[in-house]
């Protein structure tokens, strides 16, 4: 059973509020503009986050690992420190010649 309000209006309870409807507009645009905003920084500083994690991790594993590489070539060939010391060396010049190959092939896969 509907009702008429006394400007001639039908109301029912089947007919939408508009109060709703502008209310979910505006919940709507804040939630777009907050997706807008806050997600890419919360991104960005999720991935600083990560990546300050994983250098206080990985940096003192690496310093583990070298000095325990040292310490087993020490033991394992003839001769004094030296000789571990210079097969790090030849062992870190291979690394980097590598990773300068690798950057000289990428910057010339960028030339028109």
């Amino acid at each position: 059973m509907s009702t008429t309000e006394p400007d001639g209006f039908p109301t029912s309870p089947s007919d939408p509020d508009w109060t709703d409807q502008v209310t979910d507009l505006i919940v709507d645009s804040v939630d777009k503009v907050r997706a807008r905003t806050t997600g890419p920084l919360l991104e960005a500083s999720r991935a600083g986050v990560l990546a300050l994690v994983a250098i206080i991790v990985v940096v003192p594993v690496l310093v583990i690992v070298t000095v325990g590489l040292t310490r087993f070539l020490h033991w394992l060939l003839p001769g004094g420190i030296w000789v571990s010391y210079a097969a790090m060396a030849v062992l870190f010049i291979v690394i980097g010649a590598l990773l300068w190959r690798q950057r000289r092939d990428r910057l010339s896969d960028r030339s028109p």
